[in-house]
């Protein structure tokens, strides 16, 4: 089974600012679990849909074709 992460970038350097942006809406959704904090908690989830959102825009023709 193919990855489909991988098979949608170019690269794997492509698929860094995704990851970056969605561990950083967990960290940020986690702590504010944590801390008691619903804002943090809406925070967290939006980034997360951010990243989610930004990676199939960012991707939405398709794989790309290699010649």
């Amino acid at each position: 089974m193919p990855d489909l992460l991988a098979g949608a970038s170019k690269t794997a350097s492509d698929l860094l600012p995704y990851l970056v942006v969605l561990v950083a809406g967990f960290l940020v959704g986690a702590w504010g679990q944590s801390a008691r904090l619903p804002i943090a908690v809406v925070a967290g989830i939006l980034l997360i849909m951010l990243a989610i959102g930004g990676f199939f825009v960012e991707n939405s023709s398709g794989p790309s074709q290699a010649p």
